[in-house]
């Protein structure tokens, strides 16, 4: 399944699920928009962040995610690697299989490796 199928997936079940619970799942997004505010941090590296968080946790569906925002924000491959190295040298060997998914979808999200 590529990149875009299984992001459109996760957006689907998110909206499943605000329609299930809308009062946690605003509340959520309350905690979302919050976090991700204009601030000092630019909201790539916050993405990219997330994504180095998520591939520690070994929640695919949130590299997917996170990753797609950090490539939509502007994080450049070079950058995206940086982090991956960070999300590698605090998780251990799980963390290169994840990483190596993570590294997948911003370069299919991105059109390629470059």
């Amino acid at each position: 399944m590529s990149a875009q199928q299984k992001l459109a997936e996760i957006n689907a079940r998110a909206a499943t699920l605000y329609k299930a619970d809308g009062k946690t799942m605003s509340a959520f997004r309350g905690l979302m928009v919050a976090a991700n505010r204009e601030g000092k941090v630019g909201h790539a590296m916050k993405e990219m962040i997330a994504t180095a968080v998520a591939i520690g946790r070994g929640c695919e569906d949130c590299i997917t995610f996170h990753t797609s925002e950090a490539r939509a924000h502007g994080a450049s491959r070079e950058e995206f690697l940086e982090v991956l190295a960070v999300a590698i040298e605090m998780s251990g060997g799980p963390g290169t299989v994840y990483a190596a998914k993570a590294l997948a979808a911003f370069d299919e999200l991105d059109g390629g490796p470059s």
